[in-house]
């Protein structure tokens, strides 16, 4: 088991700005049903419990329906973007053939010693230049993301360089001896939840 579900438990909990909403349920589904909600000013019930409920809220917020403002989306805050990037972080690694692809992406990016940071349980997470994260994700994708959330892109990649070290460390919680088909296996149920809010 990987810590996946608890990183963006804990990303959707600073989201709220460390309360906790007891009429949402507990659990990441209630925290996550919270920020989902507060991200558009359209009230969205999510059925669901669990990671579902929590990503389900936040990711059919920013999925339109709010009113456009010259700013940002009332209840939009720097940690409510972190939470918009983890399915383009998470569908990144996939893209690079899992846990294993990417890493060995990351590693030719010329991002070794951050690598290893992140992996290491014994390590602080090192913070990666946003400038290489630009070489690697597809332009395109994080100008959909920052058109959905209305932040200049430059946001999201600042987000990116934010989340991705945490995710990769979330996912590598027996450092290099963690099982990569373990951890594929909770990206795909997350990514599982996040394709059924976005369909």
């Amino acid at each position: 088991m990987t810590d996946l579900s608890n990183i963006v438990e804990v990303l959707a909990k600073q989201a709220l700005g460390g309360q906790q909403s007891s009429s949402q349920g507990g659990g990441l589904g209630g925290i996550l049903g919270s920020v989902l909600n507060g991200l558009g000013g359209n009230q969205q019930q999510t059925q669901q419990g669990g990671l579902g409920g929590i990503l389900g809220s936040v990711l059919g917020n920013l999925g339109g329906g709010q009113q456009q403002s010259t700013t940002q989306p009332s209840g939009f805050n720097a940690q409510s973007l972190l939470i918009a990037v983890v399915p383009l972080v998470l569908g990144w690694i996939q893209q690079n053939g899992g846990l294993q692809g990417a890493l060995a992406k990351l590693q030719s990016a010329g991002l070794g010693s951050q690598l290893q940071s992140w992996v290491d349980p014994s390590q602080g997470n090192s913070e990666v230049p946003t400038q290489q994260i630009q070489n690697l994700f597809n332009a395109q994708e994080i100008e959909q993301v920052a058109q959905k959330v209305q932040v200049p892109t430059q946001d999201v990649y600042g987000a990116i360089s934010t989340i991705l070290p945490q995710i990769i460390d979330s996912l590598t919680p027996q450092g290099e001896s963690t099982d990569p088909q373990e951890a594929n296996n909770d990206i795909q149920k997350v990514m599982n939840l996040v394709s059924s809010f976005l369909k």
